[in-house]
């Protein structure tokens, strides 16, 4: 069968953004299957999604904005697990990072197969204009705004204050890579006391 003859019907007019959804979902479904972004073809995205290729152009410029557009909804996810643990946190802002950074964990924990897209997705290098409109971004921020809640209340961040939120992406990140592969018990409660650990070591009155 032809791709012309595989492809679904037009959308009728109007019904664009559910066309974008079927992009995004297809790129999802694809990036998990090759690993990468190089690796992604437009064409098989469009195959998947049941269109012809340059209909991706109606929506993305290029792949790069059609594979930060599909990580966004993952990291969205993510920043508004992390943002609905701290308002059931105490009124503090150290007990708000801290369930931040267990939100995090525990997302990464429920949510592997979303998990590794997000930080196993090999992207094309940008520059750094285009790299400061990542949706990584809204973590950093995140735990930037909370660190700075911190210093607010009198707590200060040992080292350096512009890496700080590296820091502390970095450390959750990686022990919830140690916690997935490692053969030890899969008690969660050994992240939050990581997590612990962590604000221990970056602050200090």
């Amino acid at each position: 069968m032809s791709e012309r003859a595989a492809a679904r019907p037009r959308n009728p007019r109007g019904q664009g953004e559910r066309l974008r959804e079927e992009l995004l979902r297809a790129t999802e479904r694809l990036l998990e299957e090759v690993g990468s972004e190089d690796a992604l073809s437009l064409r098989a995205v469009a195959r998947a999604a049941g269109v012809a290729a340059p209909s991706i152009y109606r929506h993305f410029a290029d792949k790069t904005e059609l594979v930060w557009a599909t990580l966004e909804i993952s990291y969205e996810r993510l920043g508004q697990a992390m943002a609905a643990a701290a308002e059931q946190a105490d009124d503090d802002p150290v007990a708000r990072l801290r369930a931040q950074l267990r939100a995090y964990c525990r997302y990464a924990v429920a949510h592997p197969a979303t998990y590794r897209l997000l930080h196993e997705t090999r992207q094309t290098p940008v520059g750094p204009e285009r790299l400061a409109g990542h949706p990584a971004g809204m973590l950093v921020r995140g735990w930037n705004d909370a660190l700075t809640a911190c210093e607010e209340a009198g707590w200060t961040v040992r080292g350096s204050r512009a890496e700080a939120p590296y820091v502390l992406w970095s450390s959750v990140h990686g022990r919830v890579m140690l916690w997935q592969v490692m053969p030890s018990p899969k008690d969660a409660r050994r992240l939050d006391r990581f997590v612990d650990e962590i604000l221990r070591l970056l602050l200090e009155r």
